[in-house]
């Protein structure tokens, strides 16, 4: 039995990033449609879990069926999401200034929160940082004011790059850098990987077991490293932000369960 057939017979459900496991940007990955299906028809359990914050969860659902992954609402964990679900149980009548993309706003405006324009930056009680394709120096400087009021810090998360079909860009973690530089303010919290909400959140929705849980990433210092702080199996694909050059620089310890060209390896019968 290969090593690969023996984790799958081993996991009951699946934790999929997304940008670098399934896609780079708007191209498919090839056979990544044809590997969750492959996985659905083992009756594995496929949750998508995604730390970029530009989408709503009904957004990814059409863009995964656009490149033939089926996929509900409930079965998708965004940051912006966990975020929303975050403050409404510490912080139910917050106001926040989101420095992001749209997908963020509206998950937030979503949760019932009152979102706050630029120029009323410094009544805001959180500012809520992520992924932002459009960012300006107004929006940065909104965000330090309301930062510099009082107004706490909560990021999306601390990925310092992402995958394009361009290659490596900017992710959430340069313009948190921006903004705890300016205010001198670190993050109250980082809501995706590696913090623990998004996996403890997802893994409490579908009823599964660490141990019975496999998360597939294409970052070390994510994806990986979120799963060995919750006890899953770990699988890194080659297909986005990790090279084979990053594997020979992994400590002994940090090393993957598994590590694989792309999702597709994990199509196996043998």
């Amino acid at each position: 039995m290969s090593k690969i057939k023996k984790l799958i017979d081993e996991v009951a459900t699946f934790l999929l990033d997304m940008d670098g496991v399934l896609y780079i940007g708007n191209t498919p990955i090839e056979g990544a449609a044809k590997t969750v299906l492959h996985l659905r028809k083992k009756d594995k359990k496929i949750i998508f879990v995604t730390n970029n914050s530009t989408n709503t969860r009904h957004e990814y659902v059409q863009k995964l069926a656009k490149m033939g992954i089926a996929a509900r609402v409930s079965d998708i964990f965004t940051a912006g999401y966990v975020a929303r679900l975050y403050l409404r149980e510490r912080a139910p009548r917050a106001r926040v200034l989101v420095v992001g993309g749209l997908g963020l706003k509206k998950e937030i405006i979503n949760g019932g929160f009152k979102v706050l324009t630029d120029r009323r930056a410094e009544e805001a009680d959180f500012v809520v940082v992520g992924l932002d394709r459009a960012i300006n120096y107004k929006k940065l400087t909104a965000g330090v004011r309301a930062l510099l009021a009082g107004a706490e810090l909560i990021a999306m998360n601390m990925d310092a790059t992402y995958p394009t079909e361009g290659g490596l860009c900017p992710g959430a973690g340069a313009f948190v850098g921006a903004l705890s530089a300016s205010s001198g303010k670190q993050p109250k919290v980082v809501i995706g990987k590696p913090s623990p909400f998004m996996i403890k959140l997802a893994l409490d929705m579908v009823g599964s077991r660490p141990s019975k849980t496999a998360i597939v990433g294409d970052k070390l210092s994510t994806d990986i490293l979120a799963g060995k702080r919750f006890g899953l199996k770990t699988i890194l694909v080659l297909s986005g932000a990790t090279s084979k050059r990053d594997i020979k620089k992994i400590k002994v310890g940090k090393m993957p369960d598994l590590v694989v060209p792309s999702i597709k390896s994990l199509m196996v019968e043998k």
